[in-house]
């Protein structure tokens, strides 16, 4: 098996500087303890080979700084290689100084909390498990303590090696379980942007198209002006007479296309003109190609100001996802209805499937959940609602997750002040 199989080599994921600073931090601190405790203690120990332990490393970072960019990023092999060897490096020294008794033994907690911050999941496990067995090492093979001769009870050795061991454990979970919340959220963002991007590309198709009948509007004009011209010197001759016909008729088709072309995409465009809320969702709703036994029904009998709002792309995108949503988990009908009051909108997407599971209802809106009580076959509800719930919010809305008491299902409120939708 190939070494760099064992951990993973995963996509470059930690900069190349990060550890070397680390690094340097970890000499500088072992290297004044050292001479602290041989040249002014005047302790008996290891000296020598402690220090060479040191100059390793600095050897190491030396190298790094002359012979390699910092600025580049480890893969996720290489940044377990450099992590195992700091992790064996402070073990060698708690080795030669007194082992768990030391108090320093605290920082071989330090490569585990880097690991799981940075690598993979079986590069956090493996460095956590050499970590626990490293302390085990030292728990009972280790030179005496510097100092005046000091004996430890072997009853504390043994809550030392329980509390390095429990440490190491706990803070790497907790730090692991950070980290992955961290990198579920960067990359459901990443996601969110390109979703957004490409609908703000759409948008700007109009205006390109817009741009580009106004400058092939003057090219155009000089070749109806040639034809024309043409025209009466030629067209009465039967020769040249139907291509100069075909070339005119041609012209205006051109005319007609560009005419199209040119209207203002930002006053009628469906997708960008300003509109009022209930005839956004009309379009909306109509937007979709409903699959047969199912329905969608509006109710805008509740609202009671036709103010128009400016179509944001963000509320467009959300509400067809939530929309599509319930229409694939319905049994037969989807029912929106929509209200307004004290100066604020209301939206509410009802249907009537079997409704949120219950074990992720509390924690719908964040991303990459998946429910125990849907088949693992089937997609989960995370990161669609998350995207949707977050350009939502955007806009200055709130959105609630509830059960459907009136049809059984699910339900999504979603409430907007007017002052954050009206268009000025």
């Amino acid at each position: 098996m190939n070494l760099k199989n064992i951990f993973g080599l995963s996509h470059e994921n930690i900069k190349l500087e990060t550890l070397v600073n680390i690094r340097w931090i970890a000499v500088i601190g072992q290297l004044f303890a050292v001479c602290v405790i041989n040249f002014y203690f005047q302790f008996s120990f290891l000296f020598i080979p402690c220090l060479i332990a040191i100059l390793c490393s600095i050897f190491i970072n030396l190298y790094i700084e002359f012979f390699y960019k910092k600025i580049q990023r480890l893969n996720n092999f290489w940044a377990t290689v450099s992590i195992l060897y700091d992790l064996f490096q402070l073990t060698l020294l708690l080795f030669l100084t007194g082992g768990l008794v030391n108090p320093f033994s605290i920082l071989i907690i330090v490569p585990t909390t880097i690991a799981v911050t940075f690598l993979s999941k079986r590069s956090s496990f493996s460095i956590s498990i050499i970590s626990i067995i490293m302390v085990g090492i030292l728990a009972n093979f280790h030179y005496p303590l510097p100092g005046p001769n000091f004996v430890m009870p072997e009853y504390y050795l043994l809550g030392l090696w329980a509390s390095l061991t429990v440490g190491i454990i706990f803070l790497g979970s907790y730090a692991y379980l950070i980290s992955a919340e961290a990198k579920k959220r960067s990359s459901a963002f990443d996601k969110l942007e390109k979703s957004l991007s490409k609908e703000q590309e759409l948008k700007s198709l109009g205006g390109l198209a817009a741009a580009a009948a106004h400058e092939f509007g003057t090219p155009l004009g000089t070749i109806a002006l040639v034809t024309k011209e043409l025209k009466k010197q030629l067209g009465k001759n039967k020769k040249y007479k139907n291509d100069i016909e075909l070339l005119s008729s041609q012209i205006e088709r051109c005319k007609n296309i560009l005419k199209d072309l040119s209207i203002d995409p930002n006053k009628k465009d469906a997708f960008i003109e300003n509109i009022t809320f209930k005839n956004l969702i009309n379009e909306i709703v109509y937007s979709f190609d409903l699959p047969k036994k199912k329905s969608i029904e509006i109710d805008n009998s509740k609202i009671t100001n036709n103010i128009k709002i400016v179509k944001k792309i963000e509320i467009i995108y959300a509400l067809r996802n939530l929309i599509d949503n319930a229409i694939k988990f319905c049994s037969s009908l989807v029912k929106i209805e929509i209200s307004n009051s004290n100066r604020k909108i209301y939206l509410n997407i009802f249907d009537d499937g079997k409704g949120f599971p219950q074990d992720i209802v509390r924690n719908l809106g964040d991303p990459y959940i998946r429910s125990s009580l849907i088949s693992k076959n089937k997609s989960g509800l995370g990161l669609g609602i998350f995207i949707s719930k977050t350009l939502l919010e955007r806009t200055g809305a709130k959105v609630n997750f509830k059960q459907n008491i009136e049809l059984g299902g699910a339900l999504i409120n979603i409430v907007w002040k007017e002052s954050d939708l009206v268009s000025n």
